[in-house]
């Protein structure tokens, strides 16, 4: 009796028909994930850095709102933060004067998709 053992060529080609698209599918699902994690990575550094120039602001508004204005110019950028490629923090308010004085920090960074922005808008008054 002549027993043939192992994997003749076609059982071969069918399992590799199957095992390769899965893997590659998986692969792909793999570096999809990634950069969806790291976008969102860079989104909450981005917010992080808008909450950290609001905090400033509060702090600085106990002095003053003039100081806030003095300190901080509406159009110009935060200094100190690069925690992002090409990082910009920039505070907008449309009337130095006011109390509340109402602001927007505007964060905006370089990514793969190009510039991405991020904005936080609140209010600051005088303690």
């Amino acid at each position: 009796m002549n027993k043939k053992q192992g994997f003749t060529l076609i059982e071969l080609m069918i399992a590799l028909a199957i095992i390769v698209p899965v893997l590659l599918g998986a692969i792909g699902l793999n570096v999809y994930v990634f950069r969806i994690s790291e976008r969102s990575r860079r989104v909450v550094v981005a917010l992080e850095d808008a909450h950290t120039v609001i905090e400033r602001i509060r702090n600085t508004s106990e002095t003053s709102l003039a100081q806030v204005a003095t300190t901080y110019p509406s159009g110009q950028a935060v200094a100190g933060f690069n925690n992002l490629p090409s990082e910009q923090v920039t505070v907008t308010y449309p009337n130095a004067a006011a109390d509340p004085l109402v602001m927007t920090v505007t964060v905006n960074w370089s990514d793969r998709q190009g510039t991405m922005t991020r904005a936080l808008a609140t209010q600051v008054t005088h303690r």
